[in-house]
């Protein structure tokens, strides 16, 4: 199941940009691969405060982040995103193979995914993340992998 990945805008359309971020880099090639074969952009981060770089330069539709990271890990992404006037409205969904018990006292995630999920489940999660968020333009100076 392909997700949603364009906005319209006028006559064009934009591509959605994902911002993957995953400290293992054969699982962050392979969630870019995925997202990109299925027309969306995607932009790759090694941990969290790689992340916040890639924010600045380039504002993504949606964050898909990997939980336990070396420097700064996914919930303290998430509370950064959600604590910043210009990135609160991204969603941001937690991917990993070890999800926090009390999943529901982390109201910064959007979305949880359990390692391994199948590639249909990451593409639903990702349409419905898309299509409930707030519309904006990612900016174009963004570097794609």
């Amino acid at each position: 199941m392909a997700a949603d990945n364009a906005i319209g805008h006028a006559s064009e359309k934009v591509r959605k940009t994902i911002l993957v971020v995953e400290d293992h880099a054969d699982s962050r090639e392979l969630l870019c691969e995925i997202l990109q074969n299925n027309g969306m952009s995607a932009i790759a981060a090694g941990d969290g405060r790689e992340a916040i770089e890639r924010m600045h330069e380039c504002m993504p539709h949606l964050v898909l982040t990997d939980m336990s990271m070396p420097n700064m890990d996914g919930i303290e992404l998430a509370r950064y995103v959600k604590a910043h006037d210009d990135f609160r409205h991204i969603p941001v969904a937690l991917i990993s193979a070890n999800l926090p018990r009390a999943s529901v006292d982390f109201p910064e995630i959007s979305a949880f995914l359990l390692k391994p999920c199948s590639m249909d489940y990451l593409l639903e999660t990702v349409g419905r993340l898309l299509s409930s968020g707030i519309r904006h333009s990612a900016r174009n100076n963004c570097e794609i992998l």
